[in-house]
């Protein structure tokens, strides 16, 4: 459960409400609106299927992500937010540089997220 207390990926959810938040309330901040959630984007999403993997699946605290794993988040979420969705809806707009922003915050998270938890010893 500690994996949901990541303070990167606390960050990136809280900075997800703020900018959801100043849209509704029509005061969005110009550039960070459009892009501050599309760097967060990446490692709240690879955070979270860490999450899933090590309560569920491997049961392990020591379980990271791998290359190929983030990567395939990264080329997933690119494919749908940036060719499906704008392709089938006019709500959403292609953008290259949303994909670069995915490329490093999916760069972010491998480094800097995707780390064993280290079970600390009672003494």
């Amino acid at each position: 459960m500690k994996t949901l207390l990541n303070p990167w990926f606390i960050i990136g959810c809280l900075t997800w409400a703020i900018v959801l938040v100043l849209r509704r309330t029509s005061h969005p901040l110009p550039y960070i609106n459009g892009y501050i959630n599309d760097v967060f984007a990446i490692p709240v999403i690879a955070n979270l299927g860490l999450w899933f993997n090590r309560v569920f699946i491997i049961k392990s605290n020591h379980y990271v992500l791998s290359k190929r794993q983030v990567a395939f988040i990264v080329i997933y979420v690119a494919i749908v937010f940036e060719g499906f969705l704008p392709y089938l809806s006019k709500t959403y707009t292609a953008d290259w540089i949303d994909v670069l922003l995915y490329i490093l915050g999916g760069l972010f998270f491998y480094r800097v997220m995707n780390k064993a938890r280290m079970e600390q010893r009672s003494s």
